[in-house]
């Protein structure tokens, strides 16, 4: 059997080929984190610049002021006027409402409105132009998110904001997208200005 015997450039070769696969290596680790870095600079970037989109949304109950500031008469009146564009037609009926907001509080009600029936109707012509302006489509902004927009906000969805909430829908349900937008400090402005919607509305509503 032969010995090998390395000579000292066969050292000299194999040192030049460990330090030169070491450096290899280290760039790629340093690319993928450097990637990675952008990658999430420029989603904080993006949430930074639009309002529209909280960082952490809250779902607790939206604290609606309390009488007499507002009344639950006022709450039912607002939402028939803001959700289906018309005052109440009757007493039974603000009765019944005033019993769901007792019982599945401001974002029970809230739901009641957004999917009711006559409501999903009444905006549909609306929410499809919206979504053709916008060039976007139902899965990316639902019917009832823009109705939502429309009840508690008084405006169309931002494409953000309605993409955001859209995604809160199909994750926690559209109770969450009520309580979140309830409590948003846009809502909290309309709240603001309450006591002057409360009287408008008693003027216009007979019951």
């Amino acid at each position: 059997m032969k010995k090998i015997i390395l000579k000292p450039r066969h050292f000299i070769l194999v040192f030049a080929l460990l330090v030169g696969s070491l450096f290899t290596i280290g760039c790629q680790s340093e690319d993928v984190t450097n990637k990675d870095d952008i990658q999430i600079e420029s989603t904080t970037s993006k949430r930074a610049l639009d309002p529209n989109i909280p960082y952490e949304p809250d779902f607790t109950p939206p604290n609606i002021p309390n009488p007499p500031m507002i009344d639950e008469h006022c709450v039912v009146r607002l939402a028939y006027l803001s959700y289906s564009e018309r005052c109440p037609e009757n007493a039974s009926v603000v009765n019944y409402w005033i019993g769901v907001l007792r019982s599945q509080r401001f974002e029970g009600l809230a739901v009641g409105f957004i999917t009711a029936p006559g409501n999903l109707q009444r905006w549909d012509h609306r929410y499809r132009s919206f979504l053709h302006r916008n060039n976007i489509t139902s899965h990316q902004i639902s019917k009832t998110v823009y109705i939502a927009y429309r009840g508690l906000l008084l405006r169309e969805p931002d494409v953000n904001g309605g993409a955001y909430w859209t995604n809160v829908e199909r994750n926690v349900g559209l109770i969450n997208v009520a309580r979140g937008i309830g409590n948003s400090p846009e809502f909290g402005r309309r709240l603001s200005r309450i006591s002057t919607e409360c009287n408008n509305a008693a003027n216009q509503c007979t019951f």
